[in-house]
């Protein structure tokens, strides 16, 4: 429709700038009163002033039904199917000539229900506005699920808790305390004592004997002695004393302390020389004393000198020894007929013999190591030493050994003419007597030019309970050439776990020098020493409720049963003591019913050498000392 056709008369302005607006002049004679309010017919054309008659006469219809009274009667089909009649979609409301055909008396019908609503065209169409309105479902989409935020921890820094540390008390020391002479000096406080060295520190320790629960008295004029464990300190520097004694009866007056290191024997003083006390002196209770006079104490020892028995082995050059120890080592001592106590005349370092010297010198703490070395002076400077035995005078039990059994001579191996030779604290005595047992030695010759030998070899073994003789490697076969691997049984008596092995040769033959790789010693046990080794193992797996057996020790047991066979077990662990028995170490030694299925058969010890054995190479020696690499015990299963 044009826009000129919706206006029959073009609406004018009611109110305007000249004209006093009042009710009068809206309520003129075109004003139509319809449901939706008063309206200018004259606004619109003629077909919606029409519709605006017919809403009027409807409501004056609706109207008089409300006021009617309300019947209830029975409803004919027909009655029903009028509402057909009055759904005249033209208008907003049903025609009146349908409104004639029905009831009026009617209060309730299929149509009418509620007044107004029984001709609204938007009430009619109700159900279609709801089904619009809905709002359509969402489809599930299949989405992963959501990971559920975990928020990260705080960053706070947390203290770290440092374990303490296990002191290693491997040190004792020698605590000498004097108590003065003055009145009133006695005490019966609990007195302390730390000394700090420039490697270690001893901390707050009481000097008591005894229990530390125990009373002690500190006696006027009194000179105490206390041994306390400790760590290596080192150089000692500062040691603080002190009591807790609060009453006057508690003072103290400390002369002096002296602190000695039981294994170097070193010694310090520290002077005190002042009250301990809350009511004497300067009223304190501690002391901090600084290590005043160091004493440097010189040692005598005794040494003595063991030439070998080799031919020529004996020198007539100027020998000369040096002592390295733990704090120091000692001026080079020339072993002269003056130390010997001999004359001058006295001819000495003869072969197979053995000469006694008498030395000091600065205590230089634990010897560690004699450096011995001659001046390649006189006709026959060449020398073969055996061993060197170093005694401390003053305390006979302070023994060092000192093992060459080679030559120092410019014409043997690199031409040396002194050496260095570690210190041994317990030389083991030869076992002479007991059960002799089976021992199967394996040596390696190295793959080097000439590394083979038609020299004697011979092997000794120490262990914990003594050494063996030598014991000669022989046998019908042409042995120790080049790369290859020799097997021997030999028989000896039992020396206990063994720490050691000395193997070397007698020089004898054309290219006697020899090329030693390694060295593998199996030692076979005793019955004694089979049991004696179930019998702790036994102990260290034992359960705690021997009534329970845990699922890993039936299953032990099962795979103990499936696994048996005649063979020997070649299951080996190492071990670095014979004691050390590990609960993991040995599977299935042990039944479900703790009795063993297995037993050990022999100890195995591997030895490197990679060294010549030879007087034309390297150091010269004939003879090495070897210590085990490693240790492994081997069973066989019981049949």
């Amino acid at each position: 429709m044009e826009q000129s056709s919706i206006w029959a008369v073009h609406p004018k302005r009611i109110i305007n700038s000249g004209t006093n607006f009042n009710d009068e002049m809206l309520l003129s004679a075109d004003v139509k009163y319809t449901w939706a309010g008063p309206i200018n017919s004259k606004l619109y054309s003629e077909s919606l002033n029409n519709l605006s008659k017919v809403t009027e006469a409807n409501l004056a219809r609706l109207e008089r039904v409300r006021s009617a009274p309300q019947t209830v009667y029975y409803k004919t089909p027909e009655q029903i199917f009028m509402q057909s009649s009055w759904a005249d979609y033209s208008h907003m409301f049903a025609p009146k000539s349908s409104i004639g055909r029905s009831n009026d008396g009617d209060s309730s019908s299929v149509s009418s229900v509620s007044g107004a609503s029984n001709f609204c065209y938007l009430c009619s169409t109700l159900e279609e506005h709801r089904s619009h309105m809905k709002v359509p479902k969402k489809l599930k989409v299949n989405q992963q699920p959501r990971i559920k935020y975990i928020a990260p921890p705080p960053k706070v820094r947390t203290k770290m808790i440092e374990e303490e540390p296990v002191e290693k008390l491997d040190n004792v020391y020698r605590i000498v305390v004097w108590t003065g002479d003055q009145p009133g000096s006695t005490t019966d406080a609990n007195v302390f004592v730390t000394i700090k060295g420039d490697k270690n520190i001893l901390y707050k320790k009481r000097l008591c004997r005894g229990s530390v629960n125990n009373k002690f008295c500190f006696c006027q004029g009194s000179k105490e002695i206390f041994y306390l464990k400790s760590p290596t300190l080192g150089n000692l520097e500062f040691l603080t004393i002190e009591h807790d004694g609060e009453e006057e009866r508690h003072s103290w007056y400390c002369e002096k302390i002296e602190v000695t290191c039981m294994k170097t024997h070193n010694k310090w003083i520290f002077i005190c020389q002042n009250w301990l006390s809350r009511h004497k002196g300067d009223f304190l209770t501690s002391r901090d004393l600084v290590a005043g006079h160091l004493k440097n104490q010189i040692e005598e020892y005794e040494v003595v000198v063991n030439t070998g028995k080799k031919k020529f082995a004996g020198t007539d050059a100027r020998v000369f020894v040096t002592f390295i120890g733990t704090d120091g080592r000692s001026p080079k001592i020339e072993l002269t007929a003056a130390r010997a106590g001999v004359k001058k005349d006295v001819t000495l370092f003869e072969r197979n013999s053995e000469d006694r010297f008498k030395v000091k010198f600065r205590n230089v703490g634990e010897i560690k190591k004699l450096r011995i070395e001659h001046d390649n002076s006189g006709m026959a400077p060449g020398w073969f030493l055996n061993r060197v035995l170093v005694q401390n005078i003053r305390d006979p039990k302070d023994i060092y050994y000192f093992i060459l059994n080679g030559w120092i001579s410019k014409d043997v191996g690199e031409g040396l003419l002194y050496r260095e030779i570690n210190a041994k604290r317990i030389l083991a005595p030869e076992v002479k007597k007991g059960k002799e047992i089976l021992y199967e030695v394996q040596v390696r010759t190295g793959n080097v030019k000439f590394a083979g030998t038609d020299a004697n070899v011979y092997i000794m073994i120490e262990g914990t309970k003594g050494r063996t003789k030598k014991l000669i490697l022989d046998d019908a076969k042409n042995n120790f050439e080049k790369g290859m691997t020799d097997k021997f049984k030999v028989k000896a008596f039992d020396t206990g776990s063994i720490k050691s092995i000395y193997i070397g040769h007698d020089n004898s033959g054309p290219g006697a020098g020899w090329f030693c790789e390694d060295v593998t010693v199996r030692k076979f046990l005793t019955e004694e020493e089979q049991n004696d080794f179930l019998r702790k193992l036994k102990l260290k797996t034992r359960p705690k409720d021997k009534h329970k057996k845990t699922l890993s020790q039936k299953l032990r047991a099962r795979s103990s049963s499936r696994q048996r066979d005649d063979q020997s077990d070649t299951d080996s662990l190492s071990e670095s003591d014979e004691d050390s028995v590990s609960v993991g170490s040995y599977k299935d030694v042990f039944n479900v019913d703790g009795k063993p299925v297995k037993t050990p058969l022999y100890e195995e010890y591997y030895f490197v050498c990679k060294n010549w054995i030879a007087l034309d190479e390297k150091d010269g020696l004939l003879e090495r000392e070897l210590h085990p690499k490693s240790k492994s015990i081997h069973f066989q299963d019981l049949k």
